[in-house]
């Protein structure tokens, strides 16, 4: 069942945003439709997904105010509709269709992660309007989809980073590798091992986990019994945050790396500081309240206005909807023209990174390394790693 926000529902989170000075979305009235332009959105906004779903609702909710505070799109007001995809691909494939049915709207954001993403592709087909996505998985360009750009770096990117980290940095001669098991897991995971193979390093572990599975000692402890002097570990927010309470749990001191996915606010607020000393992370960006730039004011107003801090999981829809409305202000609502306008993007500057759309509709080409400050749950930012 699609969670849409329905009139009844979208009545309840009205009187609870104006409560909490929030803005409300998919709250357009038949009166206002013509100077409306609705844009949907599925998101996992429940379930085990909704770490970094969290992230990117926010940010379009930010982005619509300040859009709207600018005069909009085109004259239009922005109203972003949102529906729950949850962990399900089904409900996402639901949800992006009903949406779509819905709306007619002429562009469309779609989930951070991949299964949801490649389920949904061939609606997106169907549909032949541009969406933008963040799910990193290979797989998904891989469908050669003209009308899905994707907004975050891709897998490849983040294996070649942690690999880079492992091999260069750390010196590792003994890794080992844990990975979530399904298309994003596995394709991080294969790039890292692929990598250290072909730098003459074999690891001395390569084990998966389930989605919902809560205790991963089993593996940690046989990477432990091998001596793996580093453990790289491909997985989401509140799995990455288990896994790093087990590794400090286990006594396990050897340098732990994390994908992007652990390093969401949400899943780093779980973790203390002696957790987090032997942890490098990869983001997409570095992000950092104190930055007197525009990432530093994106992060400051995120943080006052929703209480968490800033990530680059919801930086680049903010950054993907101020596109949404040059590419419109320049190429109109024409589904094809709008396309077309989003595959020739080129050093557009957002708040976090630059975007330039190359020949499979991946739009961010680097990713940030970092670890933490000692003895604080504080990012200390070590570089950026770009791909061309």
């Amino acid at each position: 069942m699609v969670q849409q926000l329905g009139p009844t529902r979208r009545a309840t989170l009205r009187a609870a945003a104006a409560a909490a000075g929030l803005a409300t979305l998919g709250t357009t009235s038949r009166a206002e439709a013509e100077d409306t332009l609705q844009i949907g959105c599925v998101v996992p906004l429940t379930g085990p997904l909704s770490t970094s779903g969290q992230q990117y609702h926010f940010s379009l909710q930010m982005a619509q105010d300040d859009i709207n505070a600018k005069g909009g799109i085109a004259g239009r007001k922005l109203d972003i509709v949102f529906a729950d995809t949850r962990e399900s691909n089904a409900v996402a494939v639901n949800a992006f269709v009903k949406l779509n049915t819905d709306l007619k709207a002429p562009f469309m954001f779609l989930s951070s992660y991949t299964t949801q993403n490649l389920a949904t592709e061939p609606e997106v087909s169907k549909a032949a309007i541009p969406v933008a996505y963040s799910g990193g998985g290979d797989a998904v360009q891989e469908r050669k989809n003209r009308w899905m750009f994707r907004i975050r770096p891709n897998d490849g990117i983040q294996g070649q980073a942690i690999s880079q980290l492992l091999l260069d940095d750390l010196k590792s001669k003994k890794p080992a590798i844990l990975y979530i098991q399904n298309d994003f897991g596995q394709g991080v995971a294969n790039t890292v091992e692929k990598l250290c193979r072909a730098a003459g390093v074999d690891p001395v572990g390569f084990e998966s986990y389930g989605l919902n599975d809560k205790d991963m000692s089993a593996q940690l402890l046989g990477f432990k019994s091998r001596s793996a002097d580093v453990v790289v570990t491909v997985s989401y927010g509140s799995d990455g945050a288990l896994i790093v309470k087990q590794v400090k749990q286990l006594g396990i001191t050897t340098p732990l790396i994390a994908s992007s996915g652990v390093m969401v606010p949400a899943a780093l607020n779980l973790l203390s500081a002696d957790e987090l000393s032997h942890l490098y992370g990869m983001i997409d960006a570095f992000i950092d309240e104190s930055l007197q730039d525009a990432t530093g004011d994106y992060a400051r107003r995120f943080h006052k206005r929703f209480g968490v801090k800033a990530d680059p999981y919801g930086s680049c829809y903010y950054d993907a909807a101020w596109m949404l409305k040059e590419g419109m202000e320049k190429a109109g609502a024409d589904p094809e023209k709008l396309r077309n306008w989003f595959a020739q993007v080129k050093d557009w500057k957002g708040v976090t990174r630059t975007y330039t759309t190359d020949q499979n509709n991946n739009m961010a080409h680097s990713v940030a390394i970092v670890k933490f400050k000692p003895g604080t749950t504080d990012m200390a930012f070590v570089r950026t790693l770009a791909v061309s």
